[in-house]
């Protein structure tokens, strides 16, 4: 397992995203969310809208679908919010 890859465009605000998980170290996984364009090419490589860093393989698969569900439906502020702050 490398790693997970998807594009998600979001309904209320019609916006494209691409989200990525891979290894980074033995026992770190990272989740990366960039701002994509018609073509879900992400806009800016080096300026990630959200990372986030888990453990397991377990918890690293789980956060980058639940980021997919939620994103898709949810406003994306309030998500990238929600999830910095926690």
């Amino acid at each position: 397992m490398k790693g997970l890859f998807n594009k998600v465009k979001n309904r209320p605000t019609r916006r494209r995203f691409v989200i990525s998980t891979i290894r980074k170290d033995e026992n770190l996984f990272e989740t990366v969310v960039f701002e994509a364009n018609f073509f879900y090419l992400p806009r800016r490589w080096s300026q990630a809208v959200l990372a986030l860093e888990t453990r397991t393989v377990d918890e690293a698969w789980e956060m980058h679908h639940r980021l997919t569900a939620r994103l898709t439906l949810e406003y994306p502020l309030r998500l990238f919010e929600e999830l910095c702050s926690s």
